[in-house]
């Protein structure tokens, strides 16, 4: 059997497991110099891995691999949910269960069939290794980068969960797909803090997803940009004209189960941990804990402007963690101030 006859069985199997995308790239280093760049103008996150190399060099994760195929699963769910007053606002990647553990199971048994059918090492990685996803779903032909930073696919557009599996196999390589975003710019001019500081460049410190991930106490203009956010930020993408058209995901793991994802801010914000784990843990936003979910909880409260949460609000004053502690002095401040009629804080 040929390298391409392997490949056309490799990925009917990956179709059959219920993946959307499927594509190839080989295991050469992808180029480094954007994410130096970005590094020198302090636009990473700090989530990430530290070491560029490993971020770009598959063979730091798997020495012998020969070709990577890159995976894409759509979370684009056919049920649309507005933003009310008084709940939380949540990304849609966390609304069902947690992708991570979707796709890491599907994965394994893809990694499993390589396995027993050629005899060759695989490993996989959903968000879990080092390399840059985006980067493997580019150059394997999943889809374009988007003026917003986000891998864009024809059909699924960027709602979509993206993995790699790396193989010993040496598997034909796909062909990148140009940005076809042409002369659109509607998620740079939307972006609430204007982290898309241009066109396919992204200042991590800037973007709420990013933001509402990190612990500890947030800058002010982030927490005013915040809005009722408490996990993540869609804004590019929900105004994105690929979007608008994209397939629905026919993964019924996806489709949330109530309360999710319309919780009340205060239950957000005075949740213990068996409420949290409840409501959160079994979905991607629990992995940052409970803490950084309250404290967005606190702050998204202050946006509300709504004095009935003074109360709340008023007993995290002197909470020992410092996040929770900011987040309820400058929402009481918020709130105050706009009832005096002096507008934002």
């Amino acid at each position: 059997m040929d390298s391409v006859e392997i490949k056309d069985e490799i990925k009917n199997f990956a179709y059959s497991l219920g993946f959307d995308l499927v594509g190839f790239t080989t295991a050469e280093a992808f180029n480094a110099e954007i994410l130096y760049q970005r590094k020198a103008e302090g636009y990473l996150s700090g989530l990430e891995e530290k070491d560029i190399k490993k971020r770009v060099t598959p063979r730091l994760s798997l020495n012998t691999a020969k070709s990577i195929i890159a995976l894409g699963l759509s979370y684009n769910i056919p049920i649309k949910y507005v933003p009310q007053r008084g709940y939380a606002i949540i990304s849609r990647s966390a609304y069902g269960k947690d992708y991570h553990k979707v796709m890491s199971d599907m994965m394994l048994k893809l990694v499993k069939y390589i396995e027993k059918m050629y005899n060759v090492k695989s490993i996989y990685m959903v968000d879990t290794g080092p390399l840059v996803d985006r980067m493997v779903a580019y150059r394997a032909g999943i889809g374009w980068y988007g003026k917003n930073c986000s891998i864009i696919n024809d059909e699924y557009g960027s709602w979509i969960f993206l993995g790699e599996i790396l193989t010993e196999l040496e598997l034909p390589p796909d062909s990148p797909v140009e940005s076809r975003c042409g002369d659109c710019d509607l998620c740079l001019k939307a972006c609430p803090t204007g982290a898309l500081v241009s066109p396919y460049t992204l200042n991590a410190n800037r973007c709420l997803s990013y933001n509402t991930v990190k612990k500890g106490i947030l800058p002010d203009d982030i927490k005013d940009k915040m809005g009722m956010r408490i996990y993540g930020c869609d804004t590019c993408q929900e105004v994105c004209p690929v979007n608008k058209r994209a397939k629905y995901t026919n993964k019924n793991e996806f489709i949330p189960q109530p309360p999710m994802p319309l919780i009340p801010l205060e239950d957000v914000a005075k949740m213990d941990k068996k409420i949290f784990e409840e409501i959160f843990k079994h979905t991607s936003a629990g992995w940052r804990g409970k803490t950084t979910l309250q404290r967005n909880g606190i702050i998204a409260m202050g946006n509300s402007g709504d004095s009935r949460y003074l109360e709340i609000l008023e007993s995290f004053l002197n909470d020992s963690r410092p996040g929770i502690s900011d987040a309820a002095r400058w929402s009481l401040e918020k709130i105050r101030s706009r009832a005096n009629g002096q507008g934002n804080s």
